[in-house]
């Protein structure tokens, strides 16, 4: 039986989707300078981009044509095919000869012979180059380099190994450390804005003790009425704040320990309390008995020990956030945390005098010493997990962070006793957090804000690996909920809904978009992502080293939107210069909407790759402004002195381009900026220029120049 209402129109609810012919695809390539090479030899060339229909060569001596199976196939040939180093195959689309219009002599009374309209495809193709005074290219399948990774599974692999000795238990022993690409800030607010706030705040509640401690605007000498407004409870033997309450009387405590001090007043007024003070007097004996209980402290064997976590439900302060899933906490009961600060303040004590270990061994896995542990300024006691030539992977042992550390900063740790004190951190693993490629950054500069806050776990034991966590705020909020979500990105559906244009929701403008300065300096280490414009005005498209993995980590992040919204049958017609979602080559894309000419096919700049092409309209979708406003990283720079060779008769052919300006491998340079003037006279604006100097390029520019 049909779901369809009776009084539906089935034709006016397609009528939003943009109907056209369907096109040939351009599967067939064309390839120069291969004469030596036989159709076998060609085949055995192109096979590895897909699979082949057809491969023939021409009379014409260099000339072949190869037809693959896919107009993406044939793409992906024609890129790899120019990018191979010391060949200059030249591939290009074999495109439909266009069917020149009958020329008919002045003088002539014959009326001209009808000329046969073009197609789409030849319309198409013969208008890019009065479109747009720009190279069209694909975008680069990057290369990207190996990084050192912060992960410590690795170096626990030896099984006999020093490290494993050292730390028997793996309390260390990490598989994965989130990178961190933006900068967390120190408070939500502008300065001047959150000063705004205050003052216009003491105007409304005129009191001399109202002020703003630190983060928080605390009140003082606050009237009974006044302060009924507020949903406070207090602890009733310390007056700090109740973060736990009986439920037979309601009476609040801050911790177990201020509860186990008022039990003996407690149960003489609640009646839950009383009816059960036999048994709960008994619990409270024992337990003090416990506490009275000192046990001698015996020589450390040099090993890593730790006390296991009292219970299945305990307080805790996250020490450091490796992943949004796996963070290292401590107890956050008065006497854990005491003997945390003192632990703490024993090391930044024994740091003081330390000595340099370089000056008397070299360090090794395994090893302890100290080291400077900058977010507070202080020495800490530091696990060596991998030694490097000139700096070392280490693990904060009394916080949890991983990081390089100099050799030279390595410190030494002379007492025995104090290098293999108990470990006081505790690795745990969130339960139920999304494994989606979204903003996880967010979720852990998140958990980075809840360090100073103490925050209810619950937990349960696996071989010995605190698994199913449960974090709670002190208000109730559930961390691992909120967790989720930071890092879920929901997609956007694009079809008009009765009184909403999609459209006209949030979105993103590329000149609204933020750009990264580029870093100036004498032999910087860049990337070229796109070359097509150096034939024009000696410009190419380039990217530093050091941030390749943002952008890997960006490209994987669309990658994960994109396959939320590939089934969406609904297009998306972007505004000129608006920030959208595109297909290219089977993966996804930023990119902004250069101009519409009403084919279908807009033309789409990639911002952060430089190139610009034709994207067929449904293969674009909405950018959701949490991905549209991630900054771009990609400059655009002028290649010094390359312009003055042109002019001078340098020939820029595929094979020079490939040996002085090589896309997709690491490239060094001296990057400078220099201002000039643009536009009419006296209408001339300044206009800030990035200019390379490539070392190869510049050493062949001045040979050449003087054997001229």
């Amino acid at each position: 039986m049909s779901t369809t209402p009776e009084d539906a129109d089935s034709a006016s609810s397609e009528a939003w989707k943009l109907e056209h012919p369907e096109e040939e695809q351009l599967t067939k390539i064309l390839l120069r300078n291969v004469g030596d090479l036989t159709v076998a030899g060609l085949r055995r060339l192109c096979s590895r981009y897909g699979t082949l229909v057809d491969v023939f060569k021409t009379n014409k001596p260099g000339i072949a044509f190869v037809e693959f199976s896919s107009e993406n196939e044939a793409a992906l040939a024609v890129k790899q095919l120019n990018m191979k180093l010391g060949f200059n195959y030249n591939a290009d689309f074999a495109t439909p000869r266009e069917t020149l219009p009958t020329v008919v002599p002045v003088g002539r009374n014959d009326p001209p012979a009808a000329s046969t309209p073009m197609t789409d495809e030849d319309w198409e193709q013969a208008s890019i180059k009065r479109r747009f005074n720009v190279g069209f290219s694909l975008p680069l399948l990057i290369n990207y380099p190996v990084q050192e990774l912060l992960a410590t599974s690795v170096n626990y692999r030896a099984a006999d190994g020093r490290l494993r000795r050292i730390d028997p238990e793996l309390f260390f022993r990490i598989y994965k450390v989130e990178d961190l690409f933006e900068t967390p800030k120190s408070m939500d607010y502008d300065p001047a804005e959150l000063q705004e706030r205050v003052d216009a705040l003491q105007k409304t509640c005129p009191n001399e003790r109202n002020q703003l401690d630190g983060e928080r605007f605390t009140y003082q000498g606050l009237s009974e009425q006044e302060r009924a407004r507020f949903a406070v409870s207090y602890c009733v033997v310390c007056k700090g704040y109740g973060f736990s309450y009986c439920k037979g009387c309601g009476t609040y405590y801050c911790s177990v320990q201020h509860q186990k001090q008022h039990y003996a007043e407690h149960k003489l007024m609640c009646p839950v309390a009383g009816a059960s003070a036999g048994d709960t007097l008994n619990e409270i004996k024992a337990d003090s008995e416990v506490e009275e209980h000192v046990v001698k402290e015996t020589a450390p064997a040099n090993v890593l020990t730790r006390d296991p976590l009292p219970g299945t439900k305990v307080k805790v302060f996250i020490t450091a956030v490796v992943t949004p899933d796996r963070i290292f906490v401590r107890l956050a009961e008065p006497a854990a945390n005491e003997q945390y600060l003192k632990t703490v303040g024993e090391f930044a004590l024994a740091g003081l005098n330390a000595v340099p270990v370089v000056h008397s061994k070299l360090p090794a896995t395994g090893d302890i010493y100290l080291a400077l542990y900058e977010p507070l300024n202080v020495y800490g006691r530091v696990l060596v997990t991998e030694v490097g030539p000139e700096r070392c992977k280490c693990v904060f042992i009394d916080h949890g962070t991983v990081t390089f550390v100099a050799n030279d900063a390595l410190l030494l740790l002379d007492d025995i006793r104090l290098m293999y004190r108990k470990v006081q951190v505790y690795k745990v693993c969130l339960t139920d957090i999304t494994d989606e490629q979204g903003e996880r950054e967010k979720a852990i500069q998140y958990l980075m804000k809840l360090k100073d806050r103490p925050l209810q776990m619950s937990y349960r034991l696996h071989v010995n690996n605190i698994v199913d966590v449960q974090l709670q705020t002190p208000e109730g909020t559930s961390v691992n909920e909120k967790i989720n979500r930071l890092i879920k990105i929901v997609p956007i559906r694009t079809e008009s809904s009765p009184g909403r244009n999609v459209r006209n929701d949030a979105f993103v403008m590329y000149k609204d978009l933020s750009q990264a300065e580029p870093t100036v300096g004498k032999n910087r280490c860049i990337m070229i992502l796109n070359r097509t414009t150096i034939l024009l005005d000696s410009r190419i498209t380039w990217i530093a080293i050091e941030d390749l993995p943002y952008l890997k980590n960006l490209q994987a992040m669309l990658e994960c939107y994109g396959k939320k919204v590939a089934a969406f049958k609904e297009s998306y017609l972007p505004r000129e210069g608006e920030m959208c979602l595109v297909q290219c080559l089977n993966r996804w894309y930023r990119g902004v909407c250069y101009e519409t000419a009403g084919d279908a096919k807009p033309a789409i700049f990639l911002c952060d790759y430089g190139s610009m092409t034709l994207v067929d309209l449904s293969n674009v979708r909405k950018l959701p402004t949490q991905l549209a406003t991630k900054a771009v990283r990609t400059h655009d720079g002028i290649v010094e002195h390359l312009s003055e060779a042109k002019a001078t008769g340098l020939v820029l052919d595929s094979m020079f381009l490939d040996i002085y300006l090589p896309e997709n491998e690491p490239v060094q340079v001296d990057i400078c900026q220099r201002t000039v003037l643009k536009g009419l006279p006296g209408v001339e604006e300044k206009e800030t220029q990035t200019v390379l100097s490539l070392h190869e390029l510049g050493n062949f520019l001045k040979s050449r120049q003087m054997n001229v």
